[in-house]
């Protein structure tokens, strides 16, 4: 819970301060200008970033520490193969990441929020869920994959209930 990267390069690009197809990806999908949403997603001591957004980030990052008993972050932006794909492979190379462990939007580091890196398993068994699904799979949009147990969001979300 450090924020993302992501929200910084769109705000920057919507300045055209990125390159010509980011500025014109932006602009054509209505991110332009920043809403709250992406603003509230600034990178923690980054260039958008406030002070009091830095204090939220610390305060939700102990919430969420306390309080989370599962949790699927992912460390790799292929995913499983959908219509969104070739979208999150591209922002998960062209977006400047603090880590190469991003679903093409958020980092793990930044979905785990202090959580350790130990309690992660990489099967849709395991509680902490280390995936290799991108932003969209993580939000279930496209079923699971057929055989790779680090992309099964939908079984990984049944064997919690």
């Amino acid at each position: 819970m450090t924020g993302s990267m992501s929200s910084d390069y769109f705000q920057d690009s919507c300045k055209d301060d990125t390159n010509f197809f980011m500025e014109t990806f932006v602009d054509l999908t209505g991110l332009c200008p920043p809403g709250d949403g992406i603003q509230s997603l600034a990178y923690e001591n980054e260039t958008y970033s406030t002070p009091e957004l830095n204090e939220a980030y610390a305060v939700a990052r102990e919430t969420y520490r306390t309080n989370v008993s599962a949790l699927m972050c992912s460390k790799g932006h292929a995913g499983i193969y959908s219509i969104q794909y070739v979208q999150y492979r591209v922002l998960g190379n062209i977006v400047p990441h603090k880590s190469d462990q991003n679903d093409g939007l958020v980092e793990f580091q930044s979905c785990a929020a202090g959580i350790s890196e130990s309690k992660f398993g990489n099967t849709y068994r395991d509680r902490f869920y280390a995936t290799e699904l991108n932003h969209g799979d993580a939000a279930f949009r496209h079923g699971d994959s057929l055989v790779n147990e680090a992309k099964m969001p939908v079984k990984w979300f049944e064997c919690l209930l």
